[in-house]
């Protein structure tokens, strides 16, 4: 008990002094200053306004008015409901710059400003953009988000997606031609050969832009395209040997090698294309990452790091509080409770009321608060597309606009394949192509060279019941040999009623019946009759998978390039770069996640350092004590 209240006592030691000297924007040591545009001075003065300019004096100082001596000069008043601020008279529930308290400024993510409501921070969009989650988007050109929250256009093969009026539009690399919504390569594709549309006939290739009996020259046949495996960046060195494309950056191959170029503006960091001017991870150079606050976000503009805090947490110089509970800003910035007592409702108290607890000076609702939930310090971790959240003293996430909470993980059920339409809903395996999820409906999308038909890919060369069209069945005794109904498949091997080439059938690879599959992600291809699978970009092969290492912590910029574990918090992987996400609660310093209320080297704010005993406070050694964000004497 003694410990405990010598502890308290040196703790509130600094804090008096600190929540004193802030209590405006005047020094301390006032004797002789001037008073401010209200004519205040700070606790123990009184503004002479008899001098020129108005000075703050002691009171026993003030000259004597109309015979009497030491009379208090009042400063000039503030309006029913306000409250003297160094910025002014305010309304304490509605002034951005004095959200809750004096000083509490409410900020705001890019395109964004700053708003109080009822003495809660929050943000709105400025005008053309949308609040989606923390962060304002434009719905008519943001392909993530585009027309609505979630909203994502798909990535084409062979290009990238891309957002106009609103609505998803696909940019195709040089050399490609748009057909639908992919990017084809109409001088090799069998299935727009030379021109969106124009199928080669069964046995023949797409070679220089015709279809052909063979390819021409060096080229190498992959699935009836003829390739220059040096030089295509979806079967560099090998057919279906995709190389990967990044955000704002398209694939290449040079002599069988992958590599990628990046868009203007952007860097090459790693294997992501960046904007250094405004990539918190790499803000100014490739690697700089910016530290966050608790409760806030890290922020890079023009190259300089900043933060912005979370909706209901106001800034006080470099951390995000509530100064509703936080005991060193009770009320407003660096107003600091006495030993003994605890913040609520924007007051210090004596104790805790109702059903709140006390954690760390700090009165909370252990059923609610994802910084304490069930127990003090118990933090909950955010997750991508969601914020921490605590329910009935359980961890749980509150997803963004647009994603949906399915199990642990906030999914988008407009296009995920896992998840299509509902959570645990996954689009089936299609045979000759790939399942995937538009606006929450499982569609087939075919390989080259087949056909959908009542949503199944067939071969309209080789199938029976649709023998040259949909639909078209062949009589019994009958075969369908290039596309017609006969009685001899001729140098084909003979499956039941088809006549297929099992080197490259997916249905017959190999022998009869023997069809091939294929993870999620990609399509499956038969070549010299054994099976494979080829991903769809920007997913790239890795193992027996297709993995986005856009977004794949355990395979970050490339195939099992896993982001190393970060101690009170989870990697994270975005545009192909490892980072940090702090469980609730913890800041990001250094690219690690800390507790600045205990944290001798981060006390406060990240960078600040306690100097051991017997030398202070300051960017010391960092071997002191740091206990409720404050290094003890």
């Amino acid at each position: 008990m003694r410990l405990s209240w010598l502890l308290r006592a040196l703790l509130l030691l600094p804090v008096g002094i600190l929540s004193w000297s802030c209590a405006n924007s005047i020094t301390s040591s006032l004797d002789g200053k001037a008073c401010d545009a209200r004519g205040s001075c700070s606790s123990g003065y009184v503004c002479d306004t008899t001098a020129t300019p108005p000075t703050c004096v002691r009171p026993a100082d003030l000259p004597a008015q109309d015979g009497e001596a030491g009379q208090s000069a009042q400063p000039v008043p503030c309006s029913t409901g306000e409250v003297s601020c160094d910025s002014g008279c305010s309304h304490l529930d509605s002034d951005a710059k004095n959200c809750g308290g004096c000083d509490a400024t409410c900020t705001a993510p890019a395109h964004g400003a700053g708003v109080c409501l009822d003495s809660v921070c929050n943000f709105a969009c400025t005008k053309g953009y949308a609040a989606c989650g923390s962060v304002c988007v434009d719905f008519q050109t943001d392909p993530d988000n585009c027309g609505d929250c979630g909203a994502r256009c798909p990535d084409p093969v062979g290009g990238s997606a891309v957002c106009m009026a609103g609505k998803c539009q696909v940019s195709c690399a040089p050399n490609l031609t748009s057909c639908g919504d992919q990017c084809q390569d109409t001088s090799s594709n069998p299935s727009n050969c030379g021109a969106c549309g124009t199928v080669c006939a069964p046995g023949l290739v797409c070679s220089g832009g015709a279809c052909k009996a063979s390819c021409e020259g060096t080229l190498s046949n992959c699935s009836g395209a003829c390739l220059d495996l040096t030089v295509s960046a979806n079967n560099c060195g090998a057919c279906g040997a995709a190389c990967a494309s990044p955000v704002h950056g398209s694939s290449l191959c040079a002599a069988s090698k992958c590599d990628f170029a990046c868009e203007d503006g952007f860097d090459k960091c790693d294997a992501a294309c960046i904007d250094t001017s405004q990539s918190p991870t790499n803000c100014g150079s490739c690697g700089h990452a910016c530290d966050a606050p608790a409760n806030g976000v890290a922020t890079c503009t023009a190259k300089q790091c900043g933060s912005t805090c979370n909706v209901g947490f106001a800034k006080c110089g470099d951390t995000c509080v509530k100064t509703d509970s936080d005991p060193a800003n009770c009320g407003g910035c660096g107003k600091a409770c006495a030993q003994n007592e605890v913040c609520s409702s924007s007051k210090c108290t004596s104790s805790c009321p109702g059903s709140t607890q006390n954690c760390s000076g700090a009165c909370v609702n252990l059923t609610s608060d994802p910084s304490n939930c069930s127990a003090c310090a118990m933090m909950c971790n955010p997750g991508s597309h969601g914020s921490a959240a605590c329910t009935t003293s359980s961890c749980s996430l509150n997803c963004d606009p647009g994603y949906s909470l399915c199990g642990a993980a906030c999914q988008n059920l407009d296009s995920d394949p896992q998840n299509c339409g509902k959570c645990g809903v996954s689009c089936p395996t299609a045979a000759n192509g790939v399942s995937v999820c538009a606006a929450k409906q499982c569609v087939v999308s075919c390989n080259n060279g087949y056909t959908k038909c009542t949503n199944q890919c067939i071969d309209e060369s080789s199938d029976p019941k649709n023998c040259g069209a949909c639909g078209k069945a062949c009589g019994a005794g009958q075969v369908c040999q290039g596309g017609k109904c006969t009685t001899d498949c001729g140098t084909k091997t003979t499956c039941g009623a088809s006549c297929v080439d099992t080197t490259s059938d997916t249905s017959n690879c190999g022998a009869c019946a023997t069809v091939c599959t294929s993870p999620a992600h990609s399509a499956p291809k038969c070549d010299k009759g054994k099976c494979g699978f080829q991903c769809q970009s920007p997913f790239i092969a890795c193992g027996m998978a297709c993995i986005d290492p856009r977004s794949d912590i355990n395979n970050c910029n490339a195939c099992n390039a896993k982001c190393p574990a970060v101690p009170g918090g989870m990697p994270t992987c975005t545009n192909g770069q490892c980072g940090v996400g702090c469980a609730s609660g913890n800041s990001v310093c250094d690219s690690k996640c800390v507790d600045t209320k205990s944290d001798p080297n981060n006390c406060g704010s990240c960078g600040k350092k306690c100097k051991g005993k017997g030398m202070g406070m300051g960017n010391g050694n960092g071997n002191g004590t740091c206990l409720l964000g404050l290094c003890l004497l």
